[in-house]
């Protein structure tokens, strides 16, 4: 059974039950398969026998428990088949059971921590219970005889300090991109500080240094400036005894 991914999402590892479940279940199959070979040889014969109130031929009888034997060992191979114990680049996910579902989703920012018990038969069988620390001490889901119990571990582990890089990058990058507007917003203010009329234009505005204040005719070349009738004007320099012509050099006086 595969699991439903979401969008950016991909699966790191995903582990399977170990051996050690199947020894018990291929025991009690073993058991069948000799009850059947009992049977077909014909070292059980004809025997009649009562069985719930019933009368049946032996052979029957240990025909149906040796069925009943191979039980155990279909339905732990249907369970690990239909099972799902896996770990994403954002959540681990669980889930087990043929008739009862029981389904566990993850969030790797809630884990925090990952351990592994092994019994002696798990060693012995590279199996393990994973147990996994959500939240606080009393929440804890554990994961039980699977194979590969350490690189399961490690890969939850990795997969948590992969997502906290990726959320540092992504809150790097937010303010990088926070102190680059406000630059652009202070080069922006900077600009319009000095080419607006409250900056620039005390310069080069109706009152600035080029217009009326310097170089117009209402100061130094107006009427009461330099060139006009405050220098050149009859009765000062421009007398009929000292400049000729109302402003030239009267070369008579000397």
């Amino acid at each position: 059974m595969s699991l439903d991914l979401r969008p950016n999402e991909y699966v790191k590892i995903e582990v399977h039950f170990s051996y050690k479940v199947f020894v018990f279940p291929m025991l009690l199959m073993s058991i069948g398969i000799l009850m059947f070979l009992a049977v077909w040889s014909g070292v059980v014969g004809n025997t009649n026998v009562h069985w719930m109130g019933q009368v049946i031929k032996l052979s029957s009888l240990i025909v149906l428990i040796g069925l009943g034997l191979f039980i155990p060992y279909i339905y732990k191979r249907i369970d690990n088949r239909l099972k799902i114990y896996a770990v994403t680049n954002q959540r681990v996910y669980i889930r087990r059971g043929i008739i009862n579902i029981h389904e566990k989703d993850i969030p790797l920012g809630k884990i925090n921590d990952v351990q592994i018990m092994q019994s002696l038969a798990q060693r012995i069988f590279a199996a393990g219970n994973v147990v996994i620390q959500v939240g606080n001490d009393e929440s804890r889901i554990c994961i039980e005889d699977v194979n590969r119990p350490r690189e399961f571990r490690d890969t939850v582990l990795s997969a948590i300090y992969e997502l906290q890089q990726e959320e540092d990058n992504i809150r790097q990058r937010e303010y990088q991109q926070q102190q680059q507007q406000m630059n652009y917003n202070n080069n922006q203010n900077y600009n319009r500080g000095y080419d607006n009329r409250g900056n620039y234009g005390n310069y080069n505005n109706q009152g600035g240094y080029n217009n009326p204040g310097y170089n117009n005719y209402g100061n130094y070349n107006n009427q009461g400036g330099y060139n006009n009738q405050g220098y050149n004007h009859p009765g000062e320099y421009d007398d009929s005894e000292d400049y000729n012509n109302q402003g030239g050099f009267n070369q008579n006086r000397y």
